[in-house]
């Protein structure tokens, strides 16, 4: 990730992972309706600080798809509920299916969403120097699929290309030839993938990979700032875990809506978990905006 982006990035591997799996796991363990709509704005709203808001915006058409399927389809063939809108052949359809399908999506999307923010965050170095001491041949595994994805990416543009300039691909070829230039074409790029990944796995096995134990270089180095993140996200989350498993966050939808009643102090806590969520996104306006200030002075004093 560009440290321009993010410098959140920048942080510790390890202060990453924390913070995703903190919103992660918080995001997926609650069903609290107030709970899941600020886990998806602060999610919503740190991706569009580093992706922008064309990135959210296509996760909201994908998510409006789901919550076509969840919240209009699935009632009809679900009747659980007590609360009835219509009916469908003698069937009600319940407002406590409906709302439950558009939870359930606010969830899946807010998900994704922070899936996508680590997409951003950590890198297949990180991701290496995580996994590399715990589970290294996954970890490695992980890094080889990473690089491998972009490299397919781009070889199978050379290869259209390649075929365009044959002539193979233009609005005057039928439907049934581009078809099978399709064809041709993922074959070429399936055969160059294993080629390559014999190739790679020769090149291992001529350097000794497995024959003992192995080490790696890494830049990345524990400081105190670090730590100091580290503590801050779990102070700052371990209230709303609390809650929840006491039961000061309960909700269920079925055979009625019901949601416990947020009292003040609980809404402090949310509000102070909020505040975990979104801090790494501030820490990134902060710099980006610091710097945007100093390349304004730097350009007035040229002036």
């Amino acid at each position: 990730m560009n440290r321009r982006n993010s410098e959140f990035a920048g942080r510790h591997p390890v202060v990453i992972t924390v913070y995703i799996l903190l919103c992660v796991i918080w995001t997926m363990v609650t069903r609290h309706p107030v709970a899941l709509l600020l886990s998806f704005l602060s999610s919503a709203f740190y991706l569009v600080v580093i992706k922008g808001i064309r990135s959210w915006g296509k996760v909201i058409c994908s998510g409006s798809v789901m919550l076509f399927f969840a919240a209009v389809i699935l009632p009809l063939f679900s009747h659980r509920g007590v609360t009835p809108i219509f009916y469908v052949n003698g069937m009600a359809v319940t407002w406590e299916s409906v709302f439950y399908g558009m939870m359930m999506t606010l969830m899946l999307l807010t998900v994704l969403q922070w899936c996508m923010v680590a997409g951003c965050l950590l890198d297949s170095e990180k991701i290496l120097y995580l996994t590399g001491k715990i589970i290294p041949t996954i970890g490695l595994l992980l890094m080889m699929i990473f690089r491998a994805l972009p490299h397919m990416q781009t070889r199978y543009r050379q290869i259209h290309e390649a075929q365009a300039g044959l002539g193979r691909n233009g609005d005057e070829v039928s439907l049934w030839q581009r078809t099978q230039n399709i064809v041709r074409e993922l074959s070429v790029l399936i055969s160059w993938s294993l080629e390559d990944s014999v190739e790679v796995s020769m090149s291992m096995e001529s350097r000794g990979y497995g024959s003992g134990k192995r080490t790696w270089f890494h830049l990345f180095q524990m400081q105190k700032e670090d730590l100091i993140w580290c503590i801050y996200l779990v102070l700052m989350s371990a209230g709303i875990y609390i809650c929840q498993f006491q039961g000061r966050l309960q909700a269920y939808y079925f055979p009625e809506i019901f949601s416990s009643c947020i009292s003040g102090n609980v809404w402090m806590i949310l509000l102070a978990g909020t505040c975990g969520m979104i801090t790494p996104c501030m820490y990134d306006l902060y710099y980006r905006f610091r710097d945007i200030r100093r390349s304004d002075l730097e350009m007035g004093q040229r002036k």
